[in-house]
């Protein structure tokens, strides 16, 4: 798809504030995936506090930096003219998104650096092309969300990669465990985006293809109900394999969410519910990365 720049996409202002279009509701997709990594590493070891600080830093970093382009490439594609007025607010200007976003990639590639240099070279390499699939989701003439695979690009890339990399910086190679435990978090994230991309269905036509338009409404529905499930039965089998331990069951209290989150789009849902949906995602997110996370830290 080409981009074509108009005198007035010049003075496109966000209607809110930079923090908003960072998305910090989304930031557990990041933030419970590396405080579980590096619980299980406690395992193994002393957890130097001003690596995962770092490791914190950067992820956080690039998941904003990457919600704030999508947001901008979306503006581009004519998307989203309710989160945008035309020269008038004091949120962003959309053609400074990109340099702020940049700037925040820059620093999340030297934090990069230092916990590569901590640790080992690889982690540059594996968190170079993690920040280039991120930018790859919503930029270029093909975008991975476009081609249906923003729910697999963000189940890997939020899930096994930021786990091990997590894992690796505090000195420990990545193991069948580690990936493991990777899994409920990549069904989370997954679940996220589906959400997201079930409740655009109408918006997105015209402009991508995403997984939910590919697959039709009911069958994304039904998907997003097996993901929700796939993420709970997970971390049964973490139990039973003594991945994480029996305390991990606690994440059983996330279950009305994750109810909450499937009832949003069941037939005859009004469309105030559908677009409520994304918000049940992200608590749901929090609430069993967290009490999973939790689990972790107080078996040590």
């Amino acid at each position: 798809m080409r981009y074509e720049h108009r005198e007035e996409d010049r003075h496109w202002v966000y209607r809110f504030s930079w923090l908003h279009l960072m998305r910090p509701p989304t930031w557990s997709g990041t933030i419970s995936p590396v405080l579980a990594a590096t619980a299980l590493a406690a395992k193994k070891g002393a957890v130097r506090i001003e690596v995962l600080l770092a490791m914190l830093a950067a992820s956080v970093l690039i998941q904003s930096a990457v919600n704030m382009l999508n947001d901008y490439f979306d503006r581009l594609r004519g998307q989203d003219d309710d989160k945008w007025t035309n020269g008038h607010g004091h949120g962003p200007a959309h053609r400074s998104i990109p340099a702020v976003a940049g700037a925040m990639l820059a620093v999340a590639v030297a934090l990069g650096a230092y916990l590569a240099w901590q640790s080992d070279p690889a982690i540059a390499w594996i968190g170079a092309a993690a920040i280039i699939c991120g930018i790859a989701y919503s930029a270029g003439p093909r975008p991975l969300a476009s081609l249906g695979l923003g729910e697999l690009t963000a189940a890997v890339c939020m899930g096994p990669v930021v786990t091990a990399l997590a894992y690796a910086v505090q000195g420990h190679v990545p193991d069948t465990a580690l990936f493991a435990l990777s899994i409920p978090f990549a069904l989370l994230i997954a679940s996220m985006i589906l959400t997201n991309n079930i409740r655009d269905i109408e918006k997105d036509r015209p402009f991508r293809r995403t997984l939910a338009i590919r697959l039709g409404r009911n069958n994304a529905v039904r998907l997003l109900g097996l993901l929700l499930v796939s993420a709970y039965l997970s971390i049964a089998a973490l139990i039973v394999w003594h991945i994480v331990p029996l305390l991990a069951a606690v994440t059983g209290l996330a279950m009305p969410l994750a109810i909450r989150l499937r009832l949003c789009f069941r037939p005859g849902a009004s469309r105030t519910e559908e677009r409520s949906g994304m918000k049940w995602a992200a608590r749901h997110h929090w609430a069993v990365g967290l009490l999973l996370t939790l689990s972790l830290w107080l078996s040590l």
